[in-house]
């Protein structure tokens, strides 16, 4: 009995000994990891100062628990060129960005990274910011996420200015260069997908598909809104668009329109790869307006847009 007290007592020893070791500990690896963070953070801040496609602006950035934000203020200076100076060219940078540790002091929007690693992927160049943000439908959980914080409120406006952000802020090469391979994929709509660039507008990635694998199988995604281009540029496979099915090669392209239905399937052993090209956001459009209407009154603005930079410029005669 005697001994099995004291292998007892010994065993609890040990258990409190290594609960006050990890306790003693946890505080210092997690300074260490927050020094990293930042650290890694701070890169993208340097490489943003000088990019041309910065934009004025404040958001936050949540990793895991560690909250930062950036201040951004976009410096550009326009001259004029050409023998009579009827051109303006710009300038652009250095611009003035800081990383600030803790929370905005407004309300804002935020990246939310789900957990370090994608943050240190992102930094590696295993996976693009926006490849860690893809999703098939708006309820998915993916590793990077666009949120407003509590107070703020996400217009269409901030959906457009996050996206810029989210492709420019998170690369760090003054010429923005990205690998596609099926090493660097996210699941996206049942193929394996690479986004190359996000816009408000557009989005482009690189999608492929192996042996059996196919694309908008599910019903909820085989139809969308907004037109699609499809580039096939290698491998075999079937398509179903609209109501008929065609046999896919590469050197084709595919355009579809909104609600038409767009399945496309591989049934051999080659990969079928290609780029996709989403023309504005499903999203938009759920409530009422439809894409054409929608270019119907961006045609509008560029019209008044027009009007508004040649009374800038002074060139009320061009055309």
């Amino acid at each position: 009995m005697r001994t099995k007290i004291k292998s007892s007592k010994k065993q609890c020893a040990s258990l409190l000994l290594s609960a006050a070791f990890y306790l003693l500990m946890y505080p210092v690896q997690s300074q260490e990891n927050s020094k990293e963070h930042h650290a890694i953070l701070q890169s993208f801040v340097e490489s943003y100062k000088t990019d041309p496609m910065a934009l004025s602006v404040t958001f936050g950035i949540a990793v895991g628990e560690e909250w930062w934000h950036v201040i951004s203020e976009r410096k550009e200076e326009g001259y004029k060129v050409g023998k009579k100076k009827l051109y303006t060219f710009h300038n652009y940078g250095p611009n003035e960005v800081t990383l600030y540790q803790g929370k905005p002091k407004e309300p804002t929007w935020y990246f939310k990274f789900a957990d370090a690693s994608v943050l240190e992927k992102i930094n590696a160049k295993v996976w693009t910011a926006s490849t860690a943000s893809a999703r098939s439908t708006p309820a998915d959980e993916v590793g990077l996420d666009i949120l407003a914080m509590d107070g703020f409120i996400y217009t269409q406006k901030t959906d457009a200015i996050s996206y810029q952000v989210l492709e420019h802020f998170w690369k760090k090469d003054a010429i923005e260069i990205t690998h596609f391979t099926r090493d660097n994929t996210l699941p996206s709509h049942g193929a394996e997908i690479v986004s190359l660039y996000t816009m408000k507008d557009k989005r482009i990635g690189w999608f492929s598909l192996g042996t059996d694998e196919a694309a908008n199988a599910d019903e909820r995604l085989e139809k969308g809104q907004v037109p699609n281009l499809m580039i096939f540029t290698k491998g075999r496979g079937k398509g179903l668009f609209g109501e008929e099915e065609f046999d896919i090669e590469p050197g084709m392209s595919v355009f579809i329109g909104p609600y038409v239905k767009h399945v496309i399937y591989n049934p051999y052993e080659e990969p079928l790869e290609g780029i996709l090209v989403l023309f504005g956001d499903n999203i938009d459009f759920a409530k009422g307006q439809s894409y054409l209407e929608f270019l119907e009154r961006e045609q509008d603005f560029l019209e008044e847009n027009e009007k508004n930079v040649q009374i800038s410029s002074g060139d009320l005669g061009s055309n």
